[in-house]
């Protein structure tokens, strides 16, 4: 009886020091698309408040997004370009509050390619 709760006294510091992250998106990083996204996503492993998405260009110029939805913490975030894309290498920069007060961040870089 001793041995599941000393394994349970070493595991919690760990847990409790476990943090918000992104568990997956889409366009997932590094993503190679020939039509552009009608939507991006992010998931996260806990709910989360999303402060900041921007959209950007190769040269770093911002693109405009929709974001659906409002600033209530959740596990997933969306929005939507609200114009053509540009081909070539693009960047979706994320800043968020993680549940724990936290602040976390990210970027998923992927590219537009010229349909063939």
């Amino acid at each position: 009886m001793r041995i599941p709760l000393a394994a349970a006294l070493v595991l919690l510091p760990g847990l409790a020091l476990a943090h918000s992250e992104l568990s997956g998106s889409t366009p997932a990083p590094g993503a190679r698309l020939t039509t552009p996204p009608a939507e991006f996503v992010l998931r996260f492993n806990e709910a989360v408040q999303v402060t900041s998405l921007r959209l950007l260009d190769a040269a770093g110029q911002a693109l405009p997004l929709r974001r659906a939805g409002d600033a209530t913490p959740r596990r997933e975030e969306r929005a939507a370009p609200e114009g053509p894309l540009p081909h070539g290498a693009l960047r979706l920069e994320w800043r968020a509050i993680s549940a724990d007060g936290h602040p976390i961040r990210g970027t998923i870089r992927f590219t537009l390619e010229a349909s063939r």
